[in-house]
């Protein structure tokens, strides 16, 4: 598979139409463009512990009617093994960083994120900030 998984801060970012992530969205074709489940997740709980709650819970209603979003419950066992090598090395990745990590990683995606330092950590994840480019 070809494309790019973003991260929940690039989603949040192009929310609050910062940078050219909006940009790059639309220069990229919607089959190129994933979200995880934990995105949406954190998207849904950033929602509902905002000021705005009814506006910020269209972000990803909009999300998962526009682009693909990818399942990580198929991941379980890679999640395990990266997360055990990384505390093995001593490397603290967040556990939702680590989760969309795995998806992009067994999908072939790059992940699009503007924290590289956490994903650049995991094996075999590519990954670009498009805050910066």
């Amino acid at each position: 598979m070809k494309g790019y998984i973003l991260d929940t801060d690039t989603w949040i970012e192009f929310f609050h139409q910062r940078g050219r992530i909006a940009a790059h969205i639309a220069d990229t074709p919607v089959n190129q463009i994933f979200a995880s489940e934990i995105s949406i997740a954190e998207l849904t709980y950033g929602a509902l512990h905002s000021k705005d709650v009814d506006k910020h819970l269209k972000e990803p209603k909009m999300i998962e009617e526009t682009f693909t979003v990818l399942p990580v419950r198929n991941w379980i066992q890679d999640y395990a093994e990266i997360r055990n090598s990384l505390t093995n090395q001593g490397l603290q990745v967040g556990d939702f960083d680590i989760l969309i990590g795995v998806c992009a990683r067994c999908h072939g995606l790059t992940v699009v994120t503007h924290n590289t330092k956490h994903f650049s950590k995991m094996p075999d994840v590519k990954c670009v900030d498009w805050m910066v480019d």
